[in-house]
């Protein structure tokens, strides 16, 4: 492999990770929020097909 080759690898991983670190973090965030609403105020959605 060419030298130059390593240190993109590390990169494109570091974005990889860093990009499904936001993912999970912004799941549990809405899970939260989920978690917080008043469900006695949901309306039953009806697909009309």
């Amino acid at each position: 492999m060419p030298e130059g080759l390593w240190p993109i690898l590390v990169m494109i991983a570091a974005v990889i990770v860093y990009a499904i670190a936001k993912v999970i973090q912004y799941m549990r965030k809405s899970e939260k929020q989920w978690q917080q609403v008043d469900k006695s105020k949901l309306k039953e959605w009806v697909d009309d097909d």
